[in-house]
């Protein structure tokens, strides 16, 4: 056995033992993990385990059997429709292609090189054999090589415990290195007395190929590829505007994939026969190929029918199918990288132009699905920059099939839920500018939109039972947080704007989603009354909000006014004597609970009676065209006058305004009865009667416009506190 060298030795003594004891406390760790992951897969079998587990709603959990509404099926779904399938978030590409490899075809690289590659690897191992039977004679060298190769092979396995020993064992690492050292100068020796023995006949011929390995790391190292120019930048495009140069084309192409992928995680601007340098060419090459490539590409393969039509390229399809997905990948590659809004935005406004050639290939309109779906969830996005991520997403679901359809309506929704926390007003803004831009996309296929909303409405009802039977503040977070209830608020709005104000334009789409309504209401309703205590009536504010929205606009009756007077009627305005503060007036519509320093203040109550004084002008508004209004209101103006005189007096002030409600109350009661004296038809016509002063809006009844003006303020002043938050910031 030949002698062992310095650096293992050293290495034995001080490194060995802590590297074998780290590695096997590693494999413990992850054997302790994959163990838990067993576990909690038993465990969620049982069902009710799994439940408790639940920390939170995020809108992205599997649906279960349910009674009743949660152990529904999809209407209109068959019955070999696969759920967990059309639930699986970001689906695989169906083009099996990659970016590397479209840009050999680019390139035109065929597979013959391929062959080649397997040859000359079949020759290397011939070679690296030869090699380790020479090095078996010296089992030193032979233990050495080894712990080398173990070394190596730890790169590539384990990076991240190798980044470890560098980080927090640099001796061990200066000590790998210097045993790198030690073999050369260990080689050069033997190669040296070798020389000596056999009288140097070899020492020129080592010379020479060390000066020849030096060479070849200085090419290495000296950039590949011919260097882009300004002029050859305008002499490309020239010849593709006046001679339709399909050679200049591909150029500009390859020249503006290598701008393109320059700071890519995957950087294939090397493997181009073009070189970016400096700030100039790069923002030349960009402009120039994003101006050139829409004319040239309407030359090449103009769009037919919305699909690309081949014959006008002929024999030259190949060339110009690579050179549209070249074009493709270097356009979402650039938006990715870029960080300025308004560069992003000109980039999204010149990909709409290539939207019919994205939807002709489906591994990049997913792939710009996602990427507009990343814009328009971005906290850095500003609102017109979420805009138009919606109409390219549109215009894409437009053009393409229902697997793209299902992509942009679930990730359209997933990224509403993950960016629904409010913060400020200034984020409430934002948040319903999302909720108004999912609900227009929702708006282009009725059937898609149903399965949907039909499987995350379940997906709601799901986490209120679960929270109704376990009744602990865990299960009771999973519902009473920002995420759940805007997202009740992005469903009724789908269905406040699909089965009301647009009903009459989409029919097709109210007779659909209509039987979604009554599950919804159960829904706002159980949350309503899950925890009813005066600390949460801001969220029961916010619910109230959304039951109004229902009805009114969907014209289905939902009984609001005995949850508002619930309100009013809670021992903290009847029985207890407010707390005086000082405190700073809170902002409900950006609470859902009041803090332990608001609970039974004087000034948390009084914003809450004002809230609830504009539920109530709101939901008599909303029935004030009905046949039955005058019958319908006495319950509530008896129930309003009662509290009056029982509670009224230290609530002054709010007292005094519900007698002015009540007053227009009175006077809507009176118009309706005179409409109602004109009629000629029978109580039994259920027709005639729901027709019944269809020709006067609501806004224009007494109390119809006392809401409206109220409606008014508030808009008003929720503005005035925007401009005030922007000015801070």
């Amino acid at each position: 056995m030949g002698k062992a060298k310095k650096s293992t030795k050293k290495f034995n003594q001080k490194h060995l033992k802590g590297e074998l004891e780290r590695r096997n406390s590693h494999k413990k760790n992850q054997q302790l993990i994959k163990k838990r992951e067993l576990k909690k897969g038993k465990r969620s079998g049982a069902g009710h385990d799994q439940e408790e587990e639940d920390d939170g709603f995020t809108g992205i959990e599997e649906v279960d059997s349910l009674a009743e509404f949660a152990e529904s099926s999809l209407k209109g779904a068959g019955a070999n429709m696969d759920i967990s399938k059309f639930m699986e978030a970001d689906p695989n590409n169906d083009d099996g292609s990659t970016d590397e490899e479209d840009l050999a075809a680019l390139l035109g690289e065929d597979d013959d090189d391929e062959d080649d590659d397997d040859e000359l690897d079949a020759d290397s191992d011939e070679e690296n054999e030869d090699a380790d039977d020479v090095e078996d004679k010296d089992m030193g060298s032979d233990e050495e090589a080894v712990f080398k190769k173990q070394f190596e092979a730890m790169k590539e396995k384990d990076p991240e415990f190798f980044k470890f020993m560098e980080n927090n064992d640099p001796e061990f690492m200066k000590v790998m290195n210097e045993a790198d050292d030690f073999d050369g100068s260990d080689e050069d020796e033997d190669e040296a007395e070798s020389d000596n023995s056999e009288g140097g006949e070899d020492s020129d011929e080592d010379v020479e190929m060390d000066g020849a390995d030096e060479s070849d790391e200085e090419e290495k190292e000296k950039p590949k590829g011919t260097p882009v120019t300004v002029k050859m930048l305008s002499t490309w495009e020239n010849s593709i505007k006046t001679n339709n140069s399909l050679k200049s084309f591909k150029q500009l192409m390859l020249a503006f994939h290598a701008a393109s992928h320059m700071e890519s995680e995957k950087d294939t601007s090397r493997d181009t026969p073009f070189r970016i340098e400096g700030v100039q060419v790069f923002n030349k090459t960009i402009s120039t190929a994003i101006r050139a490539a829409p004319p040239a590409f309407a030359h090449f393969a103009p769009i037919v029918n919305d699909k690309v039509d081949r014959k006008v390229s002929g024999k030259k399809w190949k060339i110009v199918n690579a050179l549209i997905k070249s074009y493709l990948t270097s356009l979402l590659e650039l938006i990715k990288q870029m960080s300025d809004a308004m560069m992003i935005q000109y980039l999204i406004k010149e990909s709409e132009r290539m939207i019919p050639y994205f939807g002709c290939y489906t591994r990049f309109t997913r792939d710009m699905v996602k990427e507009m779906l990343r814009q328009f969830g971005s906290a850095s996005a500003d609102d017109n920059l979420r805009v138009l991520s919606l109409l390219i997403i549109r215009r894409l679901v437009e053009s393409s099939g229902a697997d793209i359809t299902d992509m942009a309506l679930k990730g359209i929704y997933l990224t509403y839920v993950r960016s629904s926390n409010v913060k400020n007003v200034g984020s409430l803004t934002t948040i319903q500018l999302m909720r108004n831009c999912g609900v227009e996309l929702y708006g282009n296929d009725a059937n898609a939109s149903y399965q949907h909303a039909f499987i995350y409405i379940r997906q709601l009802a799901i986490h209120l039972r679960n929270s109704m039977q376990l009744r602990s503040k865990e299960s009771f977070r999973a519902v009473y947080n920002w995420q759940f209830i805007n997202s009740l608020s992005f469903w009724t709005e789908v269905l406040a704007t699909y089965c009301g104000d647009r009903a009459d334009e989409q029919p097709d789409f109210c007779a659909t989603l209509e039987s979604l309504i009554y599950p919804l209401t159960q829904i706002i309703l159980g949350v309503v009354r899950l925890v009813p205590t005066s600390k949460f009536f801001p969220l029961r504010i916010h619910c109230l909000n959304q039951l109004l929205r229902l009805s009114s606009s969907t014209g289905i009756y939902i009984p609001v006014i005995p949850l508002i007077i619930e309100i009013l009627e809670s021992p903290e305005f009847t029985s207890k004597r407010p707390v005086k503060s000082t405190l700073k007036r809170p902002q409900l519509e950006t609470t859902l609970k009041a803090s332990k320093e608001y609970e039974h203040t004087r000034v948390y109550l009084e914003v809450v009676l004002e809230y609830s004084f504009d539920l109530l002008a709101d939901a008599f508004a909303a029935q004030s065209v009905r046949i039955a209004f005058p019958e319908w209101s006495v319950p509530a103006v008896l129930q309003i006058k009662r509290w009056r005189k029982r509670a009224g007096q230290p609530w002054s002030k709010f007292s005094k305004q519900l007698q002015g409600l009540l007053e227009k109350v009175e006077q809507t009661s009176r118009l309706v009865e005179q409409n109602r004296s004109k009629i000629e038809f029978a109580p039994g016509n259920m027709t005639a009667a729901n027709q019944f002063m269809n020709d006067v809006h609501p806004d224009t009844t007494p109390i119809g416009a006392y809401a409206a003006s109220l409606r008014k303020v508030r808009a008003q002043q929720r503005a005035t506190l925007v401009e005030a938050e922007m000015d801070q910031d």
